[in-house]
């Protein structure tokens, strides 16, 4: 099968958990048989390039007139004109559409998947039908249910605009999946998708060696250090609740603990003041994968301190496949994983209190090991090929209903 898999950004400019989800899919798509490519905006050369990593073929376009990376990651100094042209450009960016259009003639999928579409508009979704080419869209963010960040206020118009075009433009799609019952259950009000004949929750995923999952929690079960060391990795801005992280392991004062931070972001400037005055406290700034898996392994505890309803929480998963139980807030669908491999702990979102005791709970080595089983035990639902054989089901179900329409 000929997939076109569509996201704003590819490897290796991986903005976050949706990149890291993508290109997962798209790479163990091919060692399933298929032909897969990718159509991204992310190009920094302001030019079209054609590249292939490990025999995924990766069609990196440009953002056309909407400045990608300027509203990505730097939006300071932003005049709210600005803001308010490239927002309108979001959701008719004619070039995006034309080039897309483009390659559905040049690569000619049997079925599109789009994930993240952040500065191309969901007039692709249209093209593609209007190609007779079926549509599987994943939500990945909350950009469904508003124009704007979770946390900044909309205009109860804009917000009525936004939501109308989503409902015009989801028709045209005929599968949609999320990788929580709470993102996919939030992004079917206002009668979204509605045209679609697939409406299923499929998980995130990684790649599940049991072996080498069992070697770790051997090696961990054997551990004595004195010292807990707590994790976090992610961006440091106010939506994934850095700050309030902070003060809870402030309150830490009687425990020989760490705090090992992984990544950067706008509130890094904080961080370094914190640091400053605890030495418990230590940054490692953003990391490659390898480097960042070396972080994993030394440490002993997650924590997701998130304040915005996360789509899915990866970074869950991926402490638990590392051993680390996990600390994570009650936002979005991560009590669903939570739920479902019993591998740590759910606390209110915001609550410094309530974080400080799940903190102090994994002070004890003994409340650490108890966790080792239920990883083992339960983190296959999230392993890669569950996640593949979903997919692969839901792409069946649509070519075979185009078939019989020809």
């Amino acid at each position: 099968m000929r997939i076109l898999i569509v996201n704003t950004f590819y490897y290796p400019n991986m903005k976050g958990g949706a990149e890291q989800s993508v290109k997962l899919l798209a790479e163990n798509l091919v060692k399933h048989g298929h032909i897969v490519g990718v159509f991204c905006i992310d190009s920094q050369e302001n030019e079209l390039s054609v590249e292939d990593y490990n025999n995924v073929k990766v069609f990196r376009h440009t953002s056309g007139d909407f400045e990608l990376y300027k509203f990505s990651y730097d939006k300071k100094n932003i005049s709210k004109l600005q803001k308010i042209r490239q927002k309108l450009i979001c959701y008719n960016n004619k070039k995006t559409i034309d080039e897309f259009e483009d390659l559905l003639l040049k690569f000619k999928p049997d079925v599109v998947h789009t994930n993240s579409t952040y500065g191309m508009s969901y007039h692709i979704w249209k093209t593609a039908y209007k190609k007779g080419i079926p549509v599987v869209h994943t939500i990945r963010d909350t950009g469904i249910v508003s124009p704007v960040t979770y946390g900044h206020s909309v205009n109860s118009i804009v917000l009525k605009l936004h939501r109308t075009y989503v409902k015009k433009y989801s028709s045209y799609v005929s599968a949609v999946t999320a990788p929580s019952t709470y993102t996919l259950s939030t992004s079917l009000v206002n009668n979204n998708f509605r045209n679609a004949t697939v409406k299923e929750c499929i998980f995130n995923s990684v790649v599940v060696d049991k072996e080498a999952l069992l070697t770790t929690l051997e090696r961990r079960k054997k551990w004595d250090s004195d010292i807990i060391k707590f994790m976090f990795a992610g961006r440091l801005v106010e939506i994934k609740g850095v700050k309030h992280m902070l003060e809870a392991f402030d309150t830490l004062v009687d425990y020989n603990v760490e705090l090992h931070i992984c990544g950067d972001g706008e509130l890094l400037d904080y961080v370094e003041k914190k640091a400053s005055k605890n030495r418990r406290i230590i940054i490692h700034g953003k990391l490659a994968n390898n480097e960042l898996a070396k972080v994993y392994d030394e440490c002993d505890v997650m924590i997701v301190p998130s304040i915005w309803p996360e789509p899915f929480g990866r970074v869950l998963i991926e402490g638990n496949i590392h051993g680390l139980p996990v600390i994570a807030s009650n936002c979005g669908g991560m009590p669903e994983i939570i739920a479902n491999t019993n591998a740590g702990i759910i606390y209110k979102s915001g609550d410094i209190v309530e974080l400080s005791n799940c903190m102090k709970y994994y002070c004890s080595r003994e409340n650490i090991r108890k966790t080792f089983d239920n990883i083992l035990k339960n983190l296959w639902m999230y392993d890669i090929e569950k996640q593949i054989e979903s997919f692969e089901s839901v792409y069946c179900r649509l070519t075979d209903l185009r078939e019989k329409h020809l």
